[in-house]
């Protein structure tokens, strides 16, 4: 390339306010979503050792969308 064909421009910088709102707003939902998963794990198993130390044998039919067995 001769010099008539190149451009010139600044380079961007890479912590830019936009970027680092974008960052800052990833870290965030994605912790309430964590959360929210430890949350549903957290409770499978304090029933799964709630109901082996009651002798309670009832089937549980959990239909919603949060059931932990349907997101995995």
């Amino acid at each position: 390339m001769t010099f008539a064909n190149t451009y010139i421009y600044s380079d961007r910088s890479i912590f830019d306010l936009k970027t680092l709102l974008e960052a800052i707003r990833f870290i965030i939902v994605n912790s309430i979503l964590a959360f929210i998963f430890l949350f549903l794990t957290v409770e499978e198993f304090e029933w799964a050792i709630f109901s082996s130390r009651e002798r309670i044998t009832d089937k549980i039919i959990d239909e919603t969308s949060w059931n932990i067995k349907t997101l995995i």
